[in-house]
């Protein structure tokens, strides 16, 4: 018994402070008389995020400043794309008395941040970002959110020069091929993908499935490639330029994920140029590239100041002999 008077008093209190109405609703935001919307937009997150105010927005305003938010910190406009995806994520607001009290509505930006974020994490496009946020809200607090991508289909990627492949395109088309996830980890997943796709190119390149009878490879030498015998003349992503991987900081600790459009792909191209250029450079007739490793470390030369985060390129050569073929170099 005592319980349910407990309850039917919070009720009553409960009624009692809507009927109040102890919020204030504001006026509808009008664009044009926001001088710096940039400075506006941050200065409202920031009394959303602190809650101390009892505000409250119509519906459609209150959608305006979702979306605004959202396309400042998830947007991007100023890239290179040629093609554009449309989708939507659908999520509840809370809406009292038909609007959205302002502790609500950084409840909802919260959780719409998150499904953004998770959407986001599963892009599979060339160079795909978010380009446009718009945000509905409806009576029932049924919020939309309708979010535009902007995206390469014609795979172009960001270099000017290949040093294997033929042209961009034909690297794309190779690394559509190779890979499956959009960002590899510097020193775990990049170097495993990449040696794999390397020998592969090889069998492919190589092919001697139309040999008959006995064949198999002669060692003939082998040499590791890394950040201090390469540079790129026309530019890479790395420290110094280096064709192979590396990144200096000033900890020995080091996150970094190689993005397939960009890094990874790179990485393929360069570092089969550089086991094919290491023939035509120190000519050895006959010879070609067998077996290719591909590992990651972090040194501290000198115990100096910086740390390195490198991969180490070490490449196997060797002369091809079979029955048709007796002699060796």
């Amino acid at each position: 018994m005592a319980t349910a008077v407990a309850f039917v008093s919070c009720k009553k209190e409960t009624e009692k402070t809507l009927n109040q109405k102890d919020y204030t609703i504001q006026q509808t935001t009008d664009v044009r008389q926001i001088e710096d919307i940039s400075s506006y937009l941050k200065d409202f997150k920031k009394k959303m995020t602190e809650g101390k105010l009892s505000e409250a927005y119509n519906l459609d305003d209150a959608a305006w400043h979702l979306a605004s938010l959202a396309n400042l910190d998830f947007c991007k406009v100023n890239v290179d794309y040629d093609n554009v995806l449309f989708d939507t994520i659908e999520m509840q607001v809370n809406v009292t008395d038909g609007v959205v009290l302002l502790s609500d509505l950084n409840t909802a930006y919260e959780q719409m941040s998150k499904e953004i974020q998770q959407f986001k994490n599963g892009f599979s496009h060339n160079n795909q970002n978010l380009y446009f946020i718009t945000v509905s809200i409806g009576n029932d607090g049924n919020a939309k959110i309708a979010l535009m991508t902007s995206f390469n289909s014609s795979s172009k990627f960001l270099w000017d020069h290949t040093w294997y492949y033929g042209d961009d395109y034909l690297a794309a088309c190779a690394c559509d091929e190779f890979f499956s996830d959009w960002y590899y980890s510097w020193d775990v997943t990049a170097p495993s993908e990449l040696q794999r796709a390397l020998n592969l190119v090889m069998h492919y390149e190589n092919d001697t499935s139309s040999y008959q009878g006995m064949i198999c490879y002669i060692p003939t030498r082998n040499h590791t490639f890394d950040y201090t015998n390469t540079c790129d003349s026309y530019q890479s992503y790395f420290f110094d330029n280096s064709r192979v991987f590396a990144y200096r900081d000033q900890h020995s600790s080091f996150t970094h994920y190689l993005e397939l459009g960009e890094e990874m792909c790179y990485c393929l191209d360069s570092y089969l140029g550089l086991g094919f250029d290491f023939i035509n450079d120190n000519l050895y007739a006959d010879e070609c590239p067998v077996s290719w490793t591909v590992t990651s470390k972090t040194i501290n030369p000198d115990n100096g100041r910086f740390w390195y985060h490198i991969h180490q390129l070490h490449v196997e050569y060797g002369h091809l002999l079979s029955d048709n073929q007796p002699g060796i170099l």
